[in-house]
């Protein structure tokens, strides 16, 4: 299969598939680098060195025009978020019920001139 026979779509796919959180964020940061610094995702790839992510990939997504990028990097964002969204509910539905405690109704000075 050729590069340019690669939609964006089958990229979030091989992320949502295959990459953790941390590969997915790395890319994203590529990719919004590499369109603000207006060189290739490869070359932000080597400069900081993101070893975990898989350099066919990253020569996928080198192959995507800027509007193609954008989407793509919105997209493994709102991947991100509903991932991080899932992982919330679930310490939500896990969560150990607290205990309430009375207040004390004492009078408590709350300036150190009322002391």
């Amino acid at each position: 299969m050729n590069l340019t026979d690669i939609k964006p779509v089958d990229i979030i796919t091989h992320i949502e598939q295959n990459f953790n959180r941390a590969q997915a964020t790395g890319l994203n940061s590529l990719i919004f680098l590499a369109l603000r610094e207006q060189t290739s995702i490869a070359y932000q790839h080597k400069e900081y060195c993101f070893e975990d992510i898989p350099e066919q990939i990253i020569a996928v997504c080198d192959s995507l025009d800027e509007y193609h990028l954008v989407f793509l990097g919105v997209e493994i964002a709102s991947w991100l978020l509903g991932e991080k969204k899932t992982t919330k509910q679930e310490e939500v539905k896990n969560a150990q019920p607290i205990a309430i405690q009375a207040i004390d109704d004492q009078k408590q000075p709350t300036l150190l001139s009322d002391y």
